[in-house]
């Protein structure tokens, strides 16, 4: 009882030295909201890339060598070269573009059309892009040029940062309202329902703050942080609202009986996330540690204000009586584990469909623009997906021996619609594929008085698994007709993002697996018994790999913003196991029977673990409102397994324990579940 001494202790100090705390509280926030006002979304190639990725640096040199910037594509179906004088005229006359093309386009239906590509300026930040793209889209209105689409790299970017920040826009009031009406409804006073909006916005607020403070920008994994935050947050404190002191127990007596099993959840939830420090992707490594920090911010002010501002009083919950549910468990407890079973090899089934890899205009919905004006600029032969092949400066090849050698590649590898070479004078001649539209420029290699030293491929947009194996084979290529030499002949920003995919799913097994065994050894440590700590597993596996298999059934791919949810929700799905296993282990020395131990626990702990189950389910369920797909796949996820987790706590855990429990009581006597616990 150490630790619950330890507790009511920490919560009279807080009492005693309010004003010093508030003072303290406030100034945080103050810092941190100065930050939170300085937060911004990146999506940006570099947020992806570590710096120690030889890769990655191999790139840097390559576009810093060749003077390379990719570029946003104007697709003018309809018109001509000539007639988009007038926008082409316009354009010259923004900032922030140092050169543009335009190029006559006869289409694989033979449709003509004017392809602009605009240059921007060398090493221009996403800020600068943005206002670059904004400037171009300003003058397409003014010029009344319609119709038209837009394509390219940086485009695709700034359309995700955008979407990215209208989804927080759109889904964090509505979490904020889900949440506020659910606590409202079941804790039944606005007091108590307040307190548990400000444990779980205070380190939402705190997280976001901090985080631009120390120069880390949001991107579409770490946008999920400060919601998934603010509900840990609040979980924290309902344990605490739905208790009530039995007659003659002082109220931080009763702080210091809750502490511990939500100080030792919070602990297992940062575990969750640190380990993801084990990725080998910067920005899973990213969500690692600050959802660790967040973690622990939530369990930090709430054994701060809890203490502050909570007054005991009657709750009166829609839920309290577990009678029914006790009984159903003791006669079909063989039948239940039976179907735990069951529901193992099913989801492992579901998960053997499980795609890997993301396709990035899947983070849009079908009738987005950007996903349509894809769909137009490909369907008329011209790929959006640059790669680039580096030939050196004196490779010992031939224009006619290179050209030879991508045209044999181009007719292997139909996703290429052009080959763009590129020389040192900065001079690019395309040329067309069997797949690709036809320019009207073409000029014949052969009669170049200078060598080509790279090559730039357009490819259609394809998943990033189909894109890594079709770099795979091109690099390939390349060794076999070029020479073999220690660097790659393949790089470019698209490659680079589909070999960080790849590090990602590699590294998921690593992670989850780092998870598992430290969050079970600390439960089984914290818990003092290896048999709980073992039947502890099972519960919280199991919806796991049933939210593993439900994405494998209904297509939901390994994306960036989904490959974490296996490790995130065995950390947060295990804090009603810890609840529920406090408990019995302060009564299983006490009580007869099991059962009459497991009744005992369910009066004590269940209306919490159904109320936070609800209030983080329902908060969770929020995400559905965000209109970036990534962000709402993660949420739905979430919810989902938090609503597996009561089941398997509420009725599998409780079989496993009146399997294997024993009775353990040598006296008679029968406590009342109140003065059990």
């Amino acid at each position: 009882m150490r630790a619950t001494a330890f507790f009511s202790s920490l919560g009279l100090a807080v009492r005693r030295r309010k004003t010093a705390v508030l003072v303290i509280l406030t100034l945080l926030s103050l810092i941190c909201g100065y930050g939170a006002l300085q937060s911004k979304v990146d999506n940006s190639l570099p947020v992806w890339q570590s710096s120690d990725d030889p890769h990655w640096n191999r790139y840097r040199q390559f576009i810093r060598e060749h003077n390379l910037t990719d570029p946003l594509l104007i697709y003018l179906p309809g018109q001509t070269r000539e007639s988009a004088r007038p926008l082409t005229s316009a354009l010259e006359a923004v900032d922030g573009i140092d050169h543009l093309s335009t190029l006559d386009v006869i289409t694989r239906d033979d449709h003509r059309a004017a392809l602009i590509s605009i240059f921007p300026e060398n090493n221009a930040p996403p800020e600068a892009l943005s206002r670059l793209l904004s400037r171009v889209e300003q003058q397409l209105r003014q010029t009344k040029t319609r119709p038209f689409h837009l394509g390219g790299v940086w485009l695709l970017t700034d359309r995700l940062d955008k979407l990215s920040a209208r989804s927080t826009q759109a889904m964090f009031p509505l979490v904020l309202a889900l949440l506020a009406g659910i606590l409202f409804f079941l804790l039944r006073r606005i007091r108590d329902a307040a307190l548990s909006m400000t444990c779980g916005l205070l380190p939402a607020f705190q997280l976001t703050g901090l985080m631009a403070l120390c120069g880390v920008k949001m991107n579409m994994i770490l946008l999920a942080l400060p919601p998934l935050t603010m509900i840990l947050g609040i979980s924290h404190a309902i344990h605490l609202l739905t208790k009530e002191p039995t007659p003659g127990q002082e109220a931080m007596e009763l702080f210091g009986h809750v502490a511990p099993p939500c100080l030792l959840s919070g602990l297992t939830t940062a575990l969750g996330f640190l380990s993801l420090l084990l990725s080998q992707y910067q920005p899973v490594r990213q969500l690692g540690l600050w959802g660790a920090m967040g973690t622990l911010l939530s369990l930090a002010d709430s054994l701060v204000l809890l203490p502050l501002f909570w007054q005991p009083g009657t709750q009166k919950l829609p839920f309290t009586s577990f009678a029914l549910l006790l009984r159903g468990i003791m006669r079909w407890k063989k039948q239940i584990l039976i179907g735990t079973g069951l529901a193992i090899v099913l989801g492992l089934a579901g998960g053997m469909q499980l795609e890997r890899g993301s396709f990035i205009l899947d983070f849009f919905t079908p009738d987005s623009t950007v996903r349509l004006d894809y769909q137009a600029i490909e369907g008329a032969g011209i790929g959006l997906t640059p790669l680039e092949i580096d030939l050196g400066r004196n490779s010992g090849l031939s224009n006619a021996e290179i050209e030879t050698a991508m045209r044999q590649l181009a007719a292997d590898q139909p996703e290429i619609t052009h080959v763009l070479y590129g020389f040192a004078s900065g001079l690019i001649v395309p040329q067309a594929t069997g797949s690709g539209a036809r320019f009207n420029t073409m000029a014949d290699l052969d009669f170049m008085l200078e060598q080509v030293n790279r090559i730039t491929l357009l490819t259609r947009t394809l998943a990033s698994e189909k894109t890594l194996a079709l770099v795979n084979r091109i690099e390939t290529f390349c060794r076999h007709r070029f020479g073999q030499r220690p660097l790659p002949y393949v790089t470019g920003s698209v490659p680079l993002y589909t070999r960080g995919q790849k590090k990602l799913f590699s590294s998921l097994v690593i992670s989850f697996s780092a998870a598992f065994f430290s969050i079970s050894l600390i439960m089984g440590l914290v818990l003092r018994s290896a048999r709980l700590g073992l039947l502890a597993i099972l519960p919280n596996i199991l919806p796991v790999i049933l939210v593993l298999g439900a994405m494998g059934v209904f297509n939901i791919a390994l994306s960036v913003a989904t490959v974490t949810v296996a490790s995130i929700v065995f950390g947060i799905v295990v804090d009603d196991t810890i609840h529920f296993l406090h408990g019995w282990q302060q009564v299983q020395q006490r009580v007869e029977q099991p059962a009459q131990a497991i009744a005992t626990v369910f009066s004590y702990a269940g209306p919490a673990m159904v109320t936070t189950t609800l209030v983080a389910g329902i908060g969770f369920l929020g995400f559905a409102a965000s209109p970036f797909l990534p962000l709402r796949n993660f949420g739905l996820l979430i919810s989902l397994a938090m609503w597996l987790a009561l089941l398997c706590d509420l009725v599998v855990l409780p079989a496993l324990l009146l399997t294997t429990g024993k009775n353990r009581m040598k006296n008679t006597t029968h406590p009342s579940p109140k003065d059990s616990i």
